[in-house]
């Protein structure tokens, strides 16, 4: 899951947690929810310009190419 759906998510969480109004399982089931999907948002990992990890670890990897090659003329 991506952090853009984690914030979706989180916000319909909160927007049903408030909705409840009385003190129940229901309602300590949506902040259990809230927390956990709250520490998996500060674990995502945001890279540079939107890219994936992948797209991340090949521009990475060209740059070092490149070093090494002017490097090495």
């Amino acid at each position: 899951m991506n952090l853009k759906t984690m914030e979706l998510l989180l916000e319909n969480y909160k927007n049903i947690h408030k909705g409840i109004l009385k003190d129940c399982a229901e309602k300590q089931k949506f902040t259990d929810l809230i927390s956990e999907l709250e520490l998996k948002m500060k674990q995502v990992v945001v890279y540079p310009d939107g890219m994936t990890v992948m797209e991340y670890a090949k521009k990475l990897a060209k740059e070092a190419n490149e070093r090494y090659e002017t490097e090495h003329e």
